[in-house]
């Protein structure tokens, strides 16, 4: 597979360790042996040192510290602990300590922020694919990567492809609500089902599928059965897509890839080319320094398909989401508050204690 999977790190965002990168890492297996074996670009962002503010000085607007984390400084703590991560994830990746066997460490110098981070990355990449996997984001069964970048492969109008999670799960929906009934029919028209995304109907696209990820998940079960009898309700998806899909669990069935009007930062696939000449491309200022790729760039895909339809205005971007109409997402979200030591969780609930009692006097002054 002509890949290279990145992964972004900073010490601002969910407690950088090893131990949430080995969770992460543990989760490939359902992405499938090619997909293991591709190379692992770790993105370790830099940071900002916070100064300390003297007394009668005017306060920054980094003071705060959710105004600190979102410019990139750090305490001397943080600063601390980070470079201990970094230290101890060297030594595994030297050593080929499992699951850092494929991986390679990017240290950053300076603080950029997780779009600029991953366009650092770019810089380094040789193959013609990458999969963008965020720190705290698992695959959470099987999912055809390996399949669906043969597709991409065969079909240059597939430039970006996102993996299905929960948020994304009744997009078609999203899209209708967006953008109105009258553009289902060139929707349904835009959506791909490639041969090369031809899959064992017993792996995808069924109940038993949902079944297996409920009782992986018992704390989700509720929530997981629902979205997936909502989502097999949908109007939208029982008309031009449930109707015709195999979910009898014998032979194969196809995975779909329904267009999207938004670049989710979730689990992607994109040509590295793409990424690099066209949404990093300097005069689109697609991409602001600090922020999230999905945040300028979703956007002005928007704006795109107002101005120019569907088919121009979106089709620069070939933005798909990867659905096998199973009713439950690929991937999900991991708690970084989890891998806290007891030591940080301390210091943590004394600082969520201390934010309670000064708002609770707040409210009885008023």
């Amino acid at each position: 597979m002509d890949l290279t999977v990145i992964i972004t790190t900073s010490p601002i965002r969910s407690h950088p360790s090893t131990s949430l990168l080995e969770s992460v890492l543990s989760t490939f297996h359902y992405a499938g042996p090619e997909f293991c074996a591709c190379p692992l670009l770790i993105v370790a962002d830099g940071y900002r040192a916070k100064a300390v503010q003297e007394e009668g000085e005017v306060r920054r607007k980094y003071d705060g510290d959710k105004a600190a984390m979102r410019s990139g400084y750090v305490t001397d703590e943080q600063r601390d602990n980070y470079e201990e991560f970094k230290r101890r994830l060297s030594s595994y990746i030297d050593a080929g300590t499992a699951p850092f066997q494929n991986a390679s460490l990017l240290a950053l110098e300076s603080r950029q922020g997780y779009g600029f981070a991953l366009k650092a990355a770019l810089g380094v990449v040789r193959t013609k694919f990458v999969c963008v996997v965020q720190h705290d984001r698992v695959f959470m069964r099987k999912t055809p990567m390996d399949e669906l970048v043969r597709s991409m492969e065969a079909d240059e109008a597939i430039k970006y492809a996102g993996v299905l999670m929960r948020s994304n799960l009744h997009y078609v929906d999203i899209f209708i609500g967006k953008y109105g009934v009258k553009m289902l029919d060139e929707y349904r028209r835009l959506s791909k089902r490639p041969p090369e995304l031809a899959v064992p109907a017993a792996d995808y696209g069924n109940g038993a599928v949902a079944d297996e990820l409920c009782a992986r998940y018992p704390k989700c079960d509720v929530k997981y059965r629902q979205l997936r009898e909502n989502y097999l309700k949908s109007q939208p998806y029982n008309k031009h897509y449930l109707h015709d899909h195999n979910a009898s669990g014998e032979g194969s069935t196809n995975v779909t890839l329904l267009p999207t009007a938004f670049w989710y930062d979730n689990i992607h696939v994109v040509r590295t080319e793409h990424y690099r000449d066209f949404i990093f491309d300097p005069a689109k200022k697609l991409v602001a320094k600090g922020g999230f790729v999905e945040d300028k760039l979703s956007p002005a895909i928007m704006s795109a398909i107002k101005e120019e339809g569907m088919e121009q205005g979106w089709g620069r971007y070939g933005c798909f989401l990867l659905d096998d109409h199973a009713g439950v997402a690929f991937t999900g979200h991991l708690d970084g508050g989890s891998y806290l030591t007891d030591e940080e969780r301390a210091k943590s609930q004394q600082k969520w204690d201390s934010m309670n009692e000064r708002v609770g006097a707040l409210k009885l002054e008023t």
